[in-house]
């Protein structure tokens, strides 16, 4: 951090003012230049003097952290924090940085932005602490009537909680939350209430209340309609039509897949044509068996980003080879294919676990057997938990088989 001397000639160089300029008839040459380098401390006339020539505030010069170097630090940070991340790891720099003024923040937007930053780099990052960060963040934000910033905060604790696999209180988090803003009359834009309906969608149906996420849903398209807002609609189809597949609801699945592919055009998002393509060749696989037309999809995607990981298209291409009969050729990608560590909720947890129960199939078929109850039992273990979903009924009649 700046010292007072640094701040003033940072500010004196970036108006083109020489020395001579800034000190004027009041100050000497001199003591500017001893001020400067923090060999003498102005009076208070003196700064009053320097400010009103540089042309700000005399707190300006007097903040731990002035202004300027707050909105310069947060502008760096924000573009660290919208880079691709990871890895805990990836966290560290953006925690350094902020780390040495931390305690020293003055109470403003900046200051809460920064702190809100902080303490999501300390929870990815795996460090602790990060929950008085983000209480002081909330109590800033609350203080400044920044209610958009404030239920961001809440939606990151239930989502947290949510990480944790505690979908029930995860999901009792963010409806108490709603309820608190609605309660005192506080008025969260239409972005705000889009995010929130999304997260309690998905929450609903984390914990098999799919009525209620339907119902969500269906208000969060038709509100997103009424304004003609676009924010949240690839998100709203997504799901949409994933659980229309799970339920075998194929007219209803066709019909936001088609919306979505209008929307990926309209958008010219590649990353949604990817992720219908990845829900087609499953639909293809797993629930029709058509596993060449499947497997025409997957190779498209595969060769289209052969120079990055993709480790469901590795998992659904072991799948079609084995539907096809190619075991060794299976192996080799289903052994390719890792859980994303940013997975938590049942449908994709699910839906991944299906690999170790189709490397049990493929071990027993090569007679394999140790190797087979192995992975059917990881199946199994794994999938016990989680929602009476197709994959668990998949799961269980493969360690039935392998076991008897």
């Amino acid at each position: 951090m700046e010292t007072l001397g640094e701040r003033i000639k940072k500010l004196r160089k970036e108006k083109g003012l020489t020395l001579q300029t800034l000190a004027g008839e009041v100050l000497t040459k001199g003591m500017l230049s001893l001020i400067e380098n923090n060999k003498a401390k102005p009076s208070m006339e003196s700064l009053a003097y320097i400010a009103g020539q540089l042309g700000v505030h005399p707190n300006e010069l007097l903040e731990e952290v002035p202004t300027t170097e707050l909105r310069e630090l947060l502008q760096e940070v924000e573009t660290l924090y919208k880079a691709d991340l990871y890895q805990p790891d990836d966290f560290n720099p953006i925690v350094d940085k902020i780390e040495p003024y931390a305690e020293k923040l003055p109470y403003r937007y900046e200051s809460a932005r920064l702190l809100e930053i902080y303490s999501r780099c300390l929870y990815y990052a795996k460090l602790p602490d990060w929950q008085p960060v983000l209480e002081r963040a909330e109590t800033m934000y609350e203080g400044l009537h920044l209610v958009n910033n404030s239920a961001d905060v809440h939606m990151f604790r239930a989502m947290v909680t949510f990480q944790q696999h505690e979908y029930a209180e995860a999901l009792k988090m963010l409806q108490d939350s709603r309820r608190s803003f609605e309660e005192r009359d506080a008025v969260i834009d239409s972005l705000k209430k889009l995010d929130f309906d999304f997260l309690e969608a998905i929450l609903y149906f984390a914990v098999g209340e799919d009525a209620e996420a339907l119902r969500v849903l269906k208000e969060g398209i038709d509100y997103s309609r009424e304004r003609q807002i676009y924010y949240k609609i690839n998100d709203l189809y997504r799901v949409m039509s994933f659980h229309a597949m799970l339920s075998n609801d194929i007219e209803r699945k066709d019909y936001y897949v088609g919306k979505l592919r209008l929307f990926a055009e309209f958008s010219e998002d590649e990353i949604i044509e990817t992720t219908l393509d990845l829900l087609e060749a499953h639909y293809l696989i797993s629930f029709v068996h058509e596993y060449e037309k499947a497997e025409k999809i997957i190779d498209i995607n595969l060769e289209k980003y052969k120079d990055e990981d993709n480790f469901q298209f590795y998992m659904e291409k072991g799948k079609a080879l084995y539907g096809q009969g190619k075991l060794d050729e299976a192996l080799f990608w289903l052994k390719k294919h890792q859980i994303y560590e940013h997975l938590h909720h049942p449908y994709d947890l699910s839906m991944n676990y299906e690999k170790d129960a189709y490397l049990a199939l493929i071990y027993e078929q090569q007679g394999r057997h140790d190797l087979a109850v192995k992975h059917a039992a990881i199946a199994k273990e794994n999938i016990e938990p989680m929602l009476d979903l197709p994959y668990k009924k998949f799961i269980l009649d493969v360690y039935a088989q392998i076991t008897q």
